[in-house]
């Protein structure tokens, strides 16, 4: 991707498993270049973000077997009144650029396939920067409905 090599961002893999989920593959896909962008968006030059993905289970509810992908930067960060509403249809902090739909569409994908996604931001000036991670369950909404 131009936008990663123009900015001199450093990318983190971090591939602990190869968990497999039944879902459908382009909406997932959709998610994660979704995170992605936002996080290049993010990232000042020279910047770092690291994707991570691993075996999990469900945070709350039944303890169910899935796959946690996280995607977390080194950018400025979400401050706390912005973080509660970037979930919402059509809000943006992107002003002309941004349709303010990239999140909301990720969080209904992700609780289509019977997941959630969470956000944990740090706006401390040296520790500043913000990780989306989302939990897929192997036994997802969508393949149930199937």
């Amino acid at each position: 991707m131009s936008r990663i090599r123009n900015k001199a961002i450093v990318i983190q893999p971090e591939i602990r498993q190869d968990p497999e989920i039944c879902g459908i593959a382009g909406e997932i896909r959709q998610v994660l270049a979704n995170l992605l962008s936002n996080s290049i968006d993010a990232v000042p030059p020279g910047g770092r973000i690291r994707i991570r993905i691993s075996s999990g289970r469900a945070w709350s509810g039944p303890h169910r077997s899935g796959v946690r992908l996280t995607i977390a930067d080194s950018g400025s960060g979400i401050p706390a009144e912005t973080r509660k509403r970037i979930y919402q249809p059509f809000f943006t902090t992107k002003k002309e650029t941004g349709t303010g739909l990239g999140l909301w569409v990720c969080q209904g994908i992700v609780e289509k396939h019977g997941g959630r996604i969470s956000v944990l931001s740090s706006t401390a000036p040296g520790r500043s920067g913000t990780a989306f991670s989302i939990f897929l369950p192997v036994d997802g909404a969508v393949a149930a409905a199937a």
